[in-house]
């Protein structure tokens, strides 16, 4: 479906049921009795407010003397208009604490000739009125001494003074990262996604690797901990009685880590008792540093909600295989290594060859007729041909396709389809792992969201398996690139929480009962999905001319939240250029539901699909 969403980063979302008893008694007369003494006058919106937002950076490294481009955004939550020009124009400056409030700071470290004045970073283009939000972009110059520097910013209204709610501070440290004593790999690490039941405990690990010069001491000299990040004096919502104090999760489970080896930091947290998602910034913290460098990681961790799944009376039963076209080999061949021994078979299941973890086994199709090369032996073999791992877990790499995605799980097919005289390299996997490495979105944005794209081309695929129709004369069910983006294990490997959202929903698929055969007794859609619309979703008719009698589902709705932009998509796209057709779920609109209104995947997707139900088909 072509579709990848780089969604903004995610925010804490905490889903509360809303008390409407009071209302309802209201409406009825029958309001509580409350003394009139009780009564409490609502103090007014300050002229000059604002909330500070999304930022950037949180944490800036810079080497001596070398500039960086910075952005805040700021929302104007008092009653009166910002000002760009003018009487009360409202601007950024640098600030300094003293005991008496915010002054202007003068002497600041960061200044930039970019700046319009020495105090002042960057100002509005335009005026902002109450409820509207704009971004802060200006450029900071770092001192030419190394170290740790700590600046405060604040809007401030001209011949009025600072704006309450505007101050924020930055930390940025100055030196050369990549000769840094302390400098952190996080890996997958930097992203990292829990699921826990609500007002439950439980531990977790997370390993990085030492890639500064300096020892990490579990304790004493040279001591490193995974510790909140700042603000530090704080009482986290994931907050455990085993930390150690109120910021300090973890230390190392050995004492030492040297450079190039990798630690484990081990943690307890804690769930909150409301189902939501909850995100917290920690940092590897080394001696006298506030953290070391690329040592800030996010953890999510996410309460669900009870389950609105229905678990289908007419399951499948296990866990389907799904056949994946990958590519078609112009040469007729393919190189596949195995990360462990692999067993090579024929079409009738016979073993044509054990190799070796790390050696090569070449599968051929030339003047029609099959052959395997392995163990330095070349020998005829009735095709198609298949590779599997000896033990479960073995990892594929086809060496001969150059592409950093060319690992898989499961097992590799080489066969000729007469039908279309083309050699295809298909992939056996369970259902659930094709799921986790499709590229039809990424690691970032909200675990909502990320579960109705999980449950969307869980759906989709399982149709095309159901079936086994549309690539019936290529002998597999889905397509890599022209049904669904699938790119496998290395993928799989960089979207840890989309991973996780596979796992939270597994099994779980978008039904109706139209689509019910005997082969599609489940009733799984076909879940189109593309990224953004003009304001509203395609029916099916519109797009393909396919009758909507049989595809109910995919019928036009509203999509505020899910208009293009340009950037980053043009103006074709609502033409369905890029092949963004407008059917189904819209990817923009399911993003924000998810972040802006703290809608959960089960009503982003019974939005986009009219008349369906989730059931969980197979456990």
């Amino acid at each position: 479906m072509h579709l990848i969403v780089f969604a903004r980063h995610s925010r804490s979302i905490r889903i509360l049921a809303l008390a409407i008893c009071v209302g309802f008694f209201v409406i009825l007369g029958l309001a509580a009795a409350t003394p009139a003494t009780a009564a409490v006058k609502k103090a007014p919106t300050p002229p000059y407010r604002t909330t500070v937002g999304n930022r950037s950076l949180n944490f800036l490294q810079l080497e001596p003397s070398k500039t960086l481009t910075f952005s805040i955004e700021v929302t104007n939550t008092g009653t009166k208009v910002w000002r760009a020009k003018g009487t009360n124009l409202v601007a950024l400056n640098a600030v300094k604490k003293t005991k008496t409030g915010l002054d202007i700071n003068r002497g600041t470290k960061f200044y930039d000739k970019s700046w319009g004045t020495i105090v002042r970073p960057v100002g509005l283009n335009k005026d902002l009125k109450p409820g509207e939000k704009t971004t802060l972009k200006f450029i900071l110059k770092a001192p030419k001494t190394v170290g740790e520097y700590r600046e405060w910013f604040s809007l401030a209204v001209k011949g009025v003074d600072f704006m309450p709610g505007a101050a924020f501070e930055l930390l940025v440290r100055v030196g050369n990262p990549k000769t840094a004593a302390y400098r952190v790999d996080a890996g997958l690490a930097s992203s990292t996604s829990f699921t826990m039941e609500p007002s439950r405990a439980k531990g977790f690990e997370i390993t990085v690797q030492n890639t500064g010069s300096a020892t990490w001491n579990r304790k004493g000299v040279g001591e490193v901990v995974l510790a909140l990040a700042e603000p530090q004096q704080r009482t986290s919502v994931l907050w455990h009685q085993n930390w150690y104090g109120k910021t300090i999760l973890g230390r190392l489970r050995t004492d030492q880590v040297k450079p190039g080896q990798k630690g484990t930091f081990w943690f307890a947290l804690q769930a909150p008792k409301e189902y939501g998602e909850y995100i917290e910034k920690v940092q590897v913290i080394a001696p006298g540093l506030t953290r070391a460098v690329d040592g800030l990681l996010t953890i999510t961790v996410v309460v669900p909600s009870p389950s609105p799944v229905q678990v289908s009376t007419n399951s499948l039963g296990a866990e389907p295989i799904i056949r994946v076209g990958l590519v078609t080999t112009s040469d007729g061949w393919v190189e596949v290594v195995g990360d462990k021994p692999v067993l090579v078979t024929d079409a009738n299941g016979a073993l044509v060859a054990e190799v070796a973890a790390s050696a090569i086994t070449r599968l051929a199709f030339f003047n029609s007729a099959y052959a395997v090369t392995a163990n330095g032996v070349t020998v005829p073999a009735p095709g198609p041909l298949r590779v599997t791992g000896k033990e479960v877990g073995t990892i594929l790499t086809v060496t001969s396709w150059k592409s950093q995605y060319n690992k898989f799980r499961g097992t590799l097919e080489l066969r000729s389809t007469p039908a279309t005289k083309k050699v295809w390299l298909i992939n056996d996997l369970p259902l659930e792992q094709y799921v986790s490495g499709l590229g039809e979105t990424g690691n970032t944005g909200p675990t909502e969201f990320l579960k109705t794209m999980a449950v969307a081309a869980r759906s989709y695929a399982l149709f095309h398996n159901l079936r086994k129709t549309k690539h019936a004369d290529e002998f597999y069910d889905i397509n890599a690139t022209t049904d669904q983006i699938y790119l496998g294990y290395a993928y799989e490997l960089k979207v840890p929480n989309l991973v996780a959202a596979v796992v939270a929903t597994r099994g779980v698929v978008i039904t109706h009962p139209t689509p019910v055969t005997a082969k599609n007794t489940v009733g799984a859609i076909v879940a189109a999905y593309s990224s953004c619309t003009d304001g509203r979703t395609r029916s099916i008719k519109e797009v393909w001319n396919l009758d909507i009698e049989y595809f109910p589902y995919l019928v036009s709705v509203p999509d505020p939240t899910g208009v293009c932009t340009s950037p980053p998509y043009p103006t074709s796209y609502l033409t369905g250029g890029g092949g963004n057709h407008m059917v189904g779920m819209s990817a923009f609109g399911a993003v924000k539901y998810a972040r802006d209104q703290a809608k959960t995947f089960d009503w982003i997707l019974a939005y986009y699909y009219t008349g369906i139900i989730l059931k969980q088909v197979y456990p």
